[in-house]
């Protein structure tokens, strides 16, 4: 079996600025560089949106000794849950994580390195949590597809 791992799949942009257009780019995890693995991946949620390349991005649900990804699902039953972003590339950025309630944890991000943010809830207060990323002066730099919880 192949090993899955995050890849960027295509370039996207609505820009009108010279430099930009195609830089921001929908991250697929994905078993390999095929269109029906590409697609297989958008299809099942498991993508990400990213300014550039020199965004990092993970982020990962945790109950018990379970844990599931960007799109896909956690039963966690009465388990307490743990939501956790792993981010590279956004200097004193934030990662703000999200339920169907709006925006419900804000974290800041150290000025280098790589930076983990963590944030604890319950599959009884949310159906789904997901994150965004921002630079100091508030663009995004990453925004996740959902983790659905149970």
């Amino acid at each position: 079996m192949r090993q899955r791992r995050w890849r960027p799949a295509m370039g996207n942009s609505d820009t009108h600025l010279e430099g930009q257009i195609g830089v921001p780019h929908t991250v697929v995890l994905a078993e390999d560089l095929s269109a029906n693995e590409i697609l297989a991946g958008i299809r099942a949620g498991r993508s990400w949106i990213s300014e550039s390349v020199a965004v990092e991005l993970s982020f990962t649900v945790f109950a018990g000794d379970q844990s599931a990804g960007i799109g896909e699902r956690l039963v966690a039953g009465d388990e307490p849950v743990v939501a956790r972003a792993d981010v590279r590339g956004v200097p004193s950025g934030t990662v703000s994580f999200h339920t169907e309630q709006g925006m419900v944890h804000r974290a800041s991000l150290a000025r280098a390195g790589s930076n983990a943010v963590e944030w604890h809830l319950s599959a009884a207060d949310s159906a789904f949590v997901r994150i965004e990323v921002r630079h100091p002066e508030g663009h995004m730099a990453a925004l996740s597809n959902p983790i659905i919880l149970t």
